[in-house]
């Protein structure tokens, strides 16, 4: 069933807005029990599994109360938005993450909603051609170990693997974090790509699993520590360097950033940028520190998850830290617009470096990590008018 814009007056299911729909839903999402309000007859029309429900069911109620606890209230939200709008377009906010999609997407397939699967693997798209990136290990595991085998998410994501494969010197350490079943596919997948494969699929005597540092130590030389994975990761990916032969396009939301080097200096041209510019800036420098390139995957790495006291060793955390932050937490304030100025944005990144060096003071190795992520969040920080000036964002600047 194809989407139908807002516009339409009636659906091929034969719903029209032209006609009383007195009967509502409240669906009540996530953990904290969000309530999204939805008419039962548009339901009925735009989605497979809410037809079954309602069929099953022998009384109609003014309204029907529909739980959906495991589900992302920003996941639902962005459904929602594509059943009334035929879009998941975000503007003027900036466009939805590699997990926040991947997410819609699997929505999408188990509420049988017409057309969102095809429009997440279109953002998606969108995207990668914004952010140069290709979600990283952890989400494309996850994304397959939650995606149906053969559906279109793993197709897209097996063939964007197997090109960062193919142009990435860092592929003998990627291919080894991927479990075996993965690896089979991509080596059927790299076999289509008219040259031999990169990597080779050796038995393994174990259950393979991805490993996971943990993100409040350093890495120590030799070794990984396991950790839990957050619930929610927002634009995880993984740098792609493969060039195409026609230029990418340019998002509203999410313009693709001019390269400084790293001698430039920021000059404001005297023009004034809007709070919303700045905040692309923002967002998309938070995209870069989360997803790559590589030395940006070096500095963030301890400081991505929030400190958990008893699992980090670290017990007395929170009497000596009054105000925790980390960079996850940032970016799902980011992805919730609860930021309304870039020096907010910028307030709570640096509460991280003073978390860091109030707790473990200045001659610890931890510190110096700090130190090091600082230095270069100073110097990307302070090209931001260089930065919109460059990009599509800036180009109406008044």
């Amino acid at each position: 069933m194809a989407a139908d814009t807002a516009g339409d007056s009636q659906t091929s299911s034969g719903f029209s807005w032209l006609e009383p729909h007195p009967l509502f839903c409240i669906i009540l999402v996530g953990e904290n029990v969000e309530a999204f309000g939805i008419q039962k007859d548009f339901l009925i029309a735009k989605s497979t599994y809410f037809q079954q429900y309602f069929a099953d069911k022998k009384e109609d109620k003014v309204e029907d109360v529909i739980r959906f606890p495991d589900t992302d209230p920003v996941v639902f939200g962005l459904a929602q938005l594509f059943m009334f709008t035929g879009t998941i377009n975000t503007a003027p906010q900036p466009l939805p993450g590699y997990d926040l999609l991947i997410a819609v997407w699997k929505l999408g397939d188990e509420l049988g909603i017409g057309g969102l699967c095809e429009e997440a693997l279109k953002a998606m798209s969108e995207y990668r051609a914004a952010t140069n990136s290709i979600p990283a290990t952890e989400l494309l595991v996850k994304a397959w170990n939650e995606t149906p085998e053969g559906s279109p998410i793993r197709a897209l994501l097996l063939s964007w693997t197997a090109e960062y494969i193919r142009s990435s010197e860092s592929r003998a350490e990627f291919t080894k974090s991927l479990p075996q079943e993965v690896l089979s596919e991509l080596v059927v997948a790299m076999s289509h790509l008219n040259s031999t494969p990169v990597i080779q699929v050796k038995p393994s005597s174990s259950p393979s699993s991805t490993q996971h540092k943990n993100v409040h130590y350093l890495e120590q030389e030799g070794e990984e520590r396991e950790t839990k994975t957050t619930k929610h990761r927002h634009s995880d990916g993984l740098t792609n360097r493969v060039k195409k032969a026609t230029p990418r396009p340019s998002l509203p939301t999410a313009p693709k950033p001019h390269k400084a080097k790293r001698n430039s200096i920021n000059v404001n041209d005297g023009r004034q940028y809007s709070p919303d510019h700045k905040l692309n800036f923002c967002a998309d420098l938070l995209n870069r520190m989360l997803s790559g390139p590589g030395f940006w995957t070096r500095l963030v790495g301890p400081f991505k998850e929030p400190v958990r006291p008893v699992e980090d060793g670290v017990p007395n955390y929170f009497e000596k830290i009054k105000k925790p932050m980390d960079l996850g937490t940032i970016k799902s304030k980011m992805d919730h617009s609860e930021y309304n100025t870039a020096e907010e944005f910028e307030a709570d990144v640096r509460q991280i470096f003073e978390n860091c060096y109030a707790y473990w003071g200045r001659n610890h190795e931890m510190s110096a990590a700090a130190e090091r992520f600082q230095k270069s969040f100073e110097e990307k920080f302070a090209e931001m008018f260089k930065w919109i000036s460059k990009s599509a964002a800036g180009s109406d600047a008044v």
